[in-house]
This record gives structure tokens, sequence and C-alpha cells, in this order.
């Protein structure tokens, strides 16, 4: 992915919301580039072209799994466009970011799929993926107050 295709990429993320019947992130092509790119990077990227277009993407970010106590990369979207599928473009995306993990010493590549989504619980199922039993939470940090027992930690 290179910041060329930043457009390509948000423009995607709202079809990937409409697929999964929500509204379009507040992700445009500038958010692509700022988040994705330059010293305040957050997740990288790679598309998938056909016909010298862009027709689908991946955005993944580093983690790391205690239980194991490997690094690993957290799959952020992964899509590919209707065109564009049974094609072998999903595969591709899968084996790109399987390969960045790799060089970056990681061992496994987890991510979400809404629980609807039945073309790509299909996929996840082909590519010989193990669904796991997990409750997914979300910490709105605006509408979270601080306080309660002190942590350590924070090296940001």
């Amino acid at each position: 992915m290179t910041p060329d295709d930043a457009a390509a990429v948000a423009r995607m993320a709202g079809e990937l919301s409409a697929h999964e019947g929500v509204a379009a992130p507040p992700f445009d092509a500038d958010s692509v580039r700022r988040w994705g790119f330059g010293p305040d990077r957050r997740f990288d990227g790679v598309v998938a072209e056909l016909g010298g277009r862009v027709v689908g993407y991946a955005l993944y970010h580093d983690g790391f799994h205690v239980g194991r106590g490997t690094p690993g990369v957290m799959l952020m979207d992964l899509y590919a466009e209707p065109s564009a599928r049974r094609r072998g473009v999903g595969r591709a995306l899968m084996t790109a970011v399987a390969e960045a993990a790799r060089r970056r010493g990681g061992t496994w590549v987890v991510w979400q799929v809404h629980p609807d989504n039945v073309e790509g619980l299909a996929f996840y199922r082909a590519l010989g993926a193990r669904r796991y039993r997990a409750a997914d939470f979300e910490l709105e940090l605006a509408a979270h107050r601080s306080g309660g027992p002190n942590s350590r930690g924070d090296h940001a």
C-alpha cells in the first residue's frame, strides 16, 4: 500500500461498513495517509489489484499474545470488491498479511468478522482458520472517566 492508494482504501472501508450494515466510518483518504504512513503510523496495509485497479485491501497492526508469549498481527480490515471475489484476491491479501507477521517475528494473525457475514465466515473456514469464542468489548475513551486504583506501566 502506498499513499496513492489512500482514496481507494477509504472508499472500500465505507463499502465494507455498508456490507456489514453499519454507518460508514469517519475514515477518509487523509486518515489513511496520516495513520498509515509517516511518524504517527498506527497501521500497515496491503492492496490487491486486478487490471491495474485496486480491488481489495487489508489493514493490520502489531500485537502480542501473552498466552503464547509471541508477537503477531491483528488484522483490522479485509475487503475485496464484489467483482473481485472468488478470484484469489482475499487469499492473496491474507497471505500477504501472514507473511508480514512472519517477517516481524510473529506466529499468529487474529481478526474479527461480523457474525452475520456468512461469506466471510465461509472464506475464513476455507483458509483453515480456527474460530474461537470471545466477547468483544470497546471502551469509548471520551466517555470513560479515570479513577480507581493507580496503575503503572504506560511507557508512552
